[in-house]
């Protein structure tokens, strides 16, 4: 098609301006990548659940707040629980007989209380707490306000992340039939190779995603048991403080980078550990024999074998145990959910589009090559490659023409 001057100037200039778009939008995409990455995990984790709840539910803006706070509620939930059993211990350490430490404490409180006694000490701070303002160095003071400040400016700013992040998936919720229609017709169309391309990743982003909350839950439910299995066998002298509740933050603590559910296990084997030497020694193997069933049973077994067979069940087990293991060390807490969607498309890159471009064939809308690296506990290498020669339109057409609840 032949354009006149003016026409192609036009055309340059526009696209031009469509560069700098899209370096601006890039821009914001690298800047906030974590609280994208997050908005991305939280929509395909409760999409299962949307779809379920917007064929029964309307209007759908209604159907994706009630999917969100059927992601929330248990957190909300388990956060209340935790305050609630933190206030009770509280109260109980308040409650403890402080005579025991009068020798140690006695100098210093009459020191500066002129109290003896530390019960009548804390009675004395409790009904005049003003009268500590005359022990507090200046410097102190504003050491102590602006360590304050900072931990309040990053609650604040971990909320607003978390915040974008949940809107953000609600908005996908709610209009992502609406994108992905304008998409196809608008720009790739039906039957291209990028529609194809993207149907197979947004399959297995949910599989990953949606896996990762089956993966808590999981978790939470072994670590409960075990805790509350090993608590019965405990010595009275150290006891497994609120199992069930340690075992839903051991859940809550397998999605954390790096350290993982090792956040929860290991302080409570330490402080199992500091309480046997202090009251009774000869206890001491209880903490040792906690470790190492939590390291065994708890971490291992659902870390190592759960976590890749619920999070990736069309993918290579070591590929997305990888992706989990290496993003975290490459990109920090996101990583936990960058990593699998890096890997997600470079596979079904691998897969769909380059064995066309390195031959220089046409780009065709169906994987002409097979897995990069096949999982030989699913199928067998002819399976593999007869399944993946094969698998043109009928998968294409039916995520495609997917119902609005998800095929079910």
């Amino acid at each position: 098609m032949n354009f006149d001057p003016t026409q192609n100037r036009e055309r340059v200039a526009w696209w031009l301006i469509f560069g700098v778009l899209g370096l601006i939008i890039a821009f914001i995409l690298y800047s906030y990548v974590g609280t994208i990455v997050l908005g991305l995990f939280v929509y395909y984790a409760t999409r299962p659940i949307y779809r379920r709840l917007s064929h029964r539910i309307q209007p759908r803006s209604l159907a994706a707040g009630l999917a969100l706070g059927v992601l929330a509620f248990p957190g909300i939930l388990l956060i209340a629980y935790t305050v609630f059993v933190g206030i009770q211990q509280l109260s109980e350490l308040a409650g403890i007989d402080l005579r025991q430490y009068e020798s140690s404490l006695g100098p210093y409180l009459q020191t500066i209380l002129g109290q003896q006694n530390p019960q009548d000490a804390i009675n004395q701070i409790l009904s005049n707490p003003q009268q500590l303002t005359q022990y507090l160095n200046p410097q102190t003071a504003s050491g102590v306000v602006t360590s304050a400040g900072g931990y309040l400016g990053a609650a604040a700013s971990g909320l607003i992340h978390v915040f974008i992040a949940l809107i953000i998936a609600f908005y996908l919720l709610r209009d992502d039939q609406k994108l992905a229609g304008w998409f196809s017709s608008q720009i790739s169309g039906e039957n291209s190779a990028t529609h194809a391309y993207l149907t197979e990743v947004d399959t297995d982003l949910e599989t990953i995603y949606f896996g990762n909350i089956l993966n808590a839950f999981v978790v939470a439910i072994v670590a409960a048991i075990t805790y509350t299995a090993l608590d019965s066998i405990a010595p009275p002298e150290v006891g497994i403080p609120a199992a069930v509740l340690l075992g839903l933050l051991t859940g809550l603590g397998s999605l954390i980078p790096v350290v993982g559910m090792k956040i929860v296990y290991v302080p409570i084997g330490l402080y199992l550990a500091g309480r046997s030497l202090v009251t009774a020694p000869q206890s001491i193997w209880f903490p040792i024999v906690f470790l190492l069933v939590a390291a065994v049973i708890v971490d291992g077994v659902t870390e190592l074998l759960l976590r890749p067979y619920i999070s990736g069940r069309n993918l290579h087990v070591g590929l997305v145990l990888f992706a989990y293991i290496l993003g975290p060390l490459l990109f920090g807490w996101y990583g936990l959910f960058l990593g699998p969607l890096l890997l997600v498309l470079l596979v079904h890159s691998a897969r769909i589009i380059l064995p066309d471009l390195l031959h220089g064939r046409e780009l065709t809308p169906f994987a002409t090559a097979a897995d990069p690296i096949p999982d030989s506990n699913e199928k067998t290498s002819e399976d593999t490659t007869a399944s993946d020669t094969v698998d043109t339109e009928p998968s294409e057409t039916d995520s495609s023409t997917e119902s609005p609840d998800g095929g079910e």
